[in-house]
């Protein structure tokens, strides 16, 4: 009797040993397919955000070339508080929805530290908010929960903060180059020796503090009023002005110093925004803020 206990004590505990040996592979097995699966969607871009090349490029071109008289008499316009918009008789219906009536509330309480950004990097104010809009929009047509629960009731701004940070979403490998461009004469997106130290030198840890404080925009407006800053003397020294192209620079934002070649004929382009029934690129929605008199 004892040595039958004892076969069947054995019998169970090798039982348990095959099991837990079993579970040990299938667990190797499983991680080692899911990080194949993650390479392959990293290696073909499957995990990117969906984008595409607004099919208007030749109206966004015919538009770009209006007289500066005209175009500086609707922005005065509407900083003057009357709606003067660059499509004469066409209503927008992102500026029914509710993301907007929210955004443009929480916007309006970061007016003094939006304008020292854009006059720190050397923009126009409304050039800045042109590129955050699109952002912010996008965040929170993607997070619906979230800004229903507290942006909308709040009237604040959402605060991105892993692989994009700040209110306008920047990446820290962008925020990165940033820096770097500011102190490097041979960059071809050097400012000037006056900008150079505008942000001076930190680390990761002090640069993701400065995207993501809640409590202080300032930083995430100048890092993103510089990228544009940045890209629009690239594009000058390459014998191209797109200073007055927020669609562009809104494009060239939203997809990254990489994607930013000087040419003759840039396209609209970005991550697409469903708002108020219609779908936007990046860039689209950019454009229509920038002349819409909002």
């Amino acid at each position: 009797m004892l040595k039958m206990r004892r076969k069947i004590y054995e019998y169970l505990l090798n039982t348990k040993a095959l099991l837990l040996i079993e579970l040990l592979v299938l667990l190797c097995a499983g991680t080692g397919i899911l990080f194949i699966f993650v390479f392959v969607g990293m290696r073909f871009n499957l995990f990117s955000v969906r984008g595409s090349i607004d099919e208007r490029n030749v109206f966004f071109k015919q538009e770009a070339t209006s007289t500066i008289t005209d175009i500086q008499k609707g922005i005065n316009e509407c900083i003057s508080g009357v709606r003067a918009k660059a499509f004469p008789g066409v209503s927008f219906a992102w500026i029914q929805s509710p993301e907007w009536q929210t955004l443009s509330s929480a916007l309006r309480k970061d007016k003094e530290v939006i304008d020292r950004a854009a006059k720190d990097a050397g923009i126009p104010s409304r050039v800045l908010v042109s590129v955050v809009i699109s952002e912010q929009l996008r965040f929170f047509t993607s997070d619906r929960e979230s800004f229903k629960k507290f942006f909308e009731p709040l009237k604040i701004l959402g605060s991105l903060s892993q692989f994009s940070l700040g209110v306008s979403g920047v990446k820290p490998e962008t925020a990165k180059m940033i820096e770097s461009n500011l102190k490097d004469p041979s960059s071809p997106y050097y400012i000037s020796k006056e900008h150079e130290n505008l942000l001076g030198t930190s680390s990761d840890t002090e640069r993701f503090n400065r995207l993501t404080d809640s409590h202080d925009h300032y930083y995430s407006y100048l890092y993103t009023a510089l990228f544009v800053r940045e890209v629009e003397e690239q594009w000058k020294k390459a014998g191209f002005d797109i200073s007055k192209r927020p669609e562009i620079l809104s494009t060239l934002f939203n997809l990254g110093f990489k994607h930013s070649n000087p040419n003759a004929n840039p396209v609209v382009a970005g991550s697409e925004i469903t708002i108020g029934g219609g779908t936007y690129t990046f860039g689209r929605l950019s454009y229509e803020f920038y002349y819409s008199g909002e």
